[in-house]
């Protein structure tokens, strides 16, 4: 109670106390503007009068009345309206109104039909449910339309997407709530990931009758895990044959078609035979008709059509922006570059098809589909194939500024994850001090699935802070760089769909050295398929994690994937079916990733200068042999309801080569054996009496700060 009293007298403040010397409006009515204000008519020139304040060095407020404001562009604050430096600028609501800025169209009323009964394509039990809607008399003339989408495509908007009474609608799709398994593989087509560049679509047989309905034309799109599962990708059918039972596809996907596993299965989108639940539509491209099943009365229909960022900082210091919503958009929330101390306070990001938020460059996107990128043109306002290139070049530097933050945000139903924050320099190891802070992200992978977490780190020296991460079909946070902080976060419910990812997943990079996790608790994943909690993939080095809890997090709450120096102490494992797993891969079945993690090293300078001075172990990776994994600790953690403490496959047979474990304990519960001793076991306390057992198991053991863990945002 205290901490939820504290945050409310923090926003009171926060909102209410600026002193400003110069305040500007956005009204259309003089009477609702405070006594003194200046007077814009739109939000842009309300930017540009603030502006002129602020480069004189006045502490400006710029205050938005009450309403929706839709944009067809980007607001611009940049360099060029707001200065360099000079004075301080914060943007609110007045009087506490709710704000929205809007990136989509509402269809009037008169617009909204019910679909023909001769319909054919309507399945019988659905007439009389469908409305349809002619968008070019509604004033539509252009839609974004379905695109690729999956791993290693570039992050770009979305596709036009419809919302009634500011609730997202989907994609028609079948199976509804599932994805149908895939036969054999008739022919694997091309596989980009080898080289092959021929763009040739596989072909695999399907189960069932369903395809035998279907009568809507080309094209047909088709999603899902067409090889491993932790790459999804969603392209043209070029041919359903309901003869053979075989769907072919248009084009290539990363690693060809490979069958056989649970994951790998699959759904189409967008057919109007396939309407039939509340809340799914379809969209006639060619002749710009929605038809749709709405998921409940229609007082407000709604379709997202700007592309382009909603708003942009760029070049801007000391700026604060509270309390706006963003909303119905194909493309990002807010874009910011090369700015310091800018601030988005209590803002809420929904209904966005794309990032909510992004702080630094991305990359063009590649003009061929590959794993990664040889080129590197940089991009303001996009995300693009940004990961693709910092794949090979991961000291890339984004010019996300420093020392801004995104704090008490709410980011909803966003399609391509939440959070995309650079910031800091990779060779030099000067911190960027960006950070995200006591927010609540959920739903962030409506479009977008494959390496689009909740939080995305790149760079030095950020933070993220007390955020709940949740409902997702991937990962929670994506860690690229040196010397990030994740600590007090909730993480919960993620890594729905995917096989052999993490909640908290970095890898691959043996540079990426310094890295936290402290006091997070990480809870219900699935055990389904191969889903861990933190997962070190391909040779990661040289985290410290300290004081987590992991209570059924997965198959196993830790994979180290044959990397050195991680040092795991204190923390609380609880129910899962292994403990931590451990291997030696980069010296057998891995040893390809070797010259990638060689080079990553040379790019920072790894034998001299501030990287040796701070990490002096890693100095000596290539002299000590890259691929043994070494100095890898487990210490002072509890075990719990454990089913085996430690997995280690391999070519070597002592254990303790691959992890040193020392005065960890292990128990179980009801079998005889002593309780650690948490307050409420049954509905999940994890904290622990003052005379817990742990501490006599495990001396100097720390007891968790639990009550200290997730976001005070009210739900």
């Amino acid at each position: 109670m205290m901490r939820l009293l504290t945050f409310f007298l923090c926003c009171w403040i926060s909102s209410s106390v600026w002193a400003a010397d110069r305040v500007v409006c956005v009204t259309r009515d003089r009477a609702e503007a405070p006594q003194g204000a200046v007077i814009a008519s739109t939000l842009q020139k309300g930017i540009a009068l603030a502006g002129k304040y602020k480069q004189k060095g006045d502490d400006v407020t710029l205050l938005v009345a009450g309403g929706t404001y839709r944009l067809d562009k980007t607001l611009e604050m940049t360099a060029r309206e707001l200065g360099l430096t000079a004075g301080s600028l914060v943007v609110r609501p007045l009087d506490g109104a709710k704000v929205i800025f809007y990136g989509g169209v509402e269809i009037p009323a008169q617009y909204i039909e019910q679909a023909p009964a001769s319909e054919s394509r309507i399945r019988p039990e659905m007439r009389g449910k469908i409305v349809k809607v002619d968008l070019r008399k509604a004033g539509i003339t252009a839609l974004g339309e379905l695109r690729n989408s999956g791993f290693s495509r570039p992050a770009v908007p979305a596709w036009t997407e419809v919302f009634v009474n500011d609730q997202v609608q989907k994609l028609s799709r079948w199976p509804n709530d599932t994805m149908a398994l895939m036969g054999e593989v008739v022919e694997t087509g091309s596989i980009p990931r080898n080289g092959e560049m021929d763009n040739r679509g596989g072909t695999f047989r399907y189960f069932g009758d369903r395809p035998s309905q279907w009568k809507s034309g080309d094209p047909k799109w088709i999603a899902g895990y067409f090889a491993w599962g932790y790459a999804d990708d969603m392209v043209r059918i070029a041919q359903i044959d309901t003869t053979d039972k075989t769907i072919k596809l248009d084009e290539a996907v990363m690693y060809g078609l490979i069958s056989g596993a649970d994951y790998n299965r699959w759904y189409v989108v967008n057919l109007l035979e396939e309407v039939d639940v509340p809340g799914e539509y379809y969209i006639d491209y060619p002749n710009m008709t929605l038809w749709l099943y709405p998921s409940e009365k229609i007082e407000k229909l709604s379709l997202s059509l700007l592309a382009e960022p909603m708003l942009a900082l760029e070049g801007v210091k000391n700026v604060e922006v509270q309390h706006i919503d963003f909303e119905c958009s194909r493309g990002m929330g807010v874009y910011m570059e090369r700015t310091e101390n800018v601030i988005l306070r209590g803002c809420r990001f929904h209904n966005l098809g794309a990032t909510a938020v992004c702080i630094g460059k991305g990359v063009k996107p590649y003009d061929q589909y590959a794993h990664t990128g040889e080129t590197n043109i940089p991009v303001s306002r996009m995300i693009g194939n940004l990961a693709q290139y910092i794949y090979k070049n991961p000291v890339f530097d984004r010019e996300a500024g420093r020392n801004n933050g995104i704090v008490d945000c709410v980011i909803e139903e966003v399609g391509a994850g939440g959070i995309n924050m650079g910031g800091g320099n990779r060779i030099t190891l000067e911190p960027g001090g960006n950070y995200v802070q006591n927010c609540r992200i959920s739903r962030y992978n409506r479009v977008e699935k494959s390496y689009r977490p909740a939080i995305q780190l790149t760079g030095a020296g950020n933070r993220v802070s007390n955020c709940e991460i949740f409902d997702a079909p991937s990962s929670a946070i994506l860690i690229q760089g040196n010397d990030h902080l994740v600590e007090y976060c909730d993480i919960h419910n993620v890594c729905n769909e995917i096989d052999d990812l993490g909640a908290v997943y970095y890898g691959r990079d043996q540079s990426e050295q310094g890295n936290k996790l402290m006091f997070n608790y990480v809870h219900d994943l699935s055990a389904k398929h191969r889903v861990t909690g933190f997962y070190h993939d391909d040779g990661a080095c040289g985290m410290y994690v300290y004081g987590n809890i992991l209570y059924k997090a997965g198959l196993q709450p830790v994979l180290l994937g044959g990397g050195s120096d991680n040092h795991y102490k204190n923390n609380i494992f609880i129910g899962t079916p292994y403990g931590l797993y451990v291997d030696n891969r980069l010296e057998n079945w891995a040893k390809g990733t070797i010259d990638i993690i060689k080079e990553r090293l040379e790019m920072v300078n790894y034998e001299s200068g501030p990287f040796k001075e701070k990490y002096p172990w890693a100095a000596n990776y290539v002299s000590e042999g890259i691929a043994t994994p070494k100095r890898n600790v487990a210490e002072r953690n509890l075990f719990y309801d454990i089913s085996k403490l430690l997995i280690c496959p391999g070519e070597r047979p002592y254990e303790r080569a691959y992890m040193e474990m020392y005065d960890n304990w292990i128990t179980w519960s009801g079998k005889g054996f002593d309780e650690p001793g948490f307050v409420d076991e049954k509905n999940g306390n994890w904290n622990l009496k003052p005379d817990a057992a742990i501490f006599k198991y495990i001396p100097g053991f720390e007891a968790i700060p639990v009550d200290k863990i997730g976001c005070t945002l009210p739900k």
